[in-house]
């Protein structure tokens, strides 16, 4: 009896908390920021290559992307003195870009050459860099 009582509770502790409202609001990544980079004005010459238009403020550089989701920004910030020597090199980023080949072809024509290319059937394409400072950077798309 007793283990047919705690079932019958178990199982409804289950159901409300499977009934509960998610909280309200949008949940997507609003940002991206590199911190610290070896020389940022260099890093934000690279991803203008890839179409980032940023802006210096205060020693960073600033881009602002609209999106289905909302403002995505992307940030690289100077090296501050009692930062190490090097970076971790261990930032990872992708953008999804629309129409791959001719994206591809333009960076081409830019001296921008990835590490190296792939293609999967169900996935689609992705092409790999690497940054001034060794981040590793994918563009992915079909």
């Amino acid at each position: 009896m007793n283990r047919i009582l705690m079932l019958i509770s178990l199982l409804l502790l289950t159901a409300s908390a499977w009934a509960e409202t998610p909280p309200s609001g949008n949940v997507y990544v609003g940002a991206i920021s590199i911190e610290p980079c070896h020389e940022a004005k260099v890093l934000a010459d690279w991803y203008s290559l890839l179409g980032f238009e940023t802006k210096e403020f205060k020693g960073g550089y600033y881009a602002k992307l609209e999106t289905p989701a909302g403002d995505f920004f992307f940030g690289i910030h100077r090296k501050k003195a009692d930062a190490p020597a090097k970076s971790s090199a261990s930032v990872s980023i992708v953008f999804h870009v629309e129409n791959f080949a001719a994206r591809l072809s333009s960076l081409k024509g830019k001296g921008l050459i990835p590490d190296s290319t792939e293609s999967d059937p169900s996935e689609g394409q992705f092409a790999h860099f690497h940054d001034p400072d060794g981040n590793e950077v994918t563009l992915w798309g079909n």
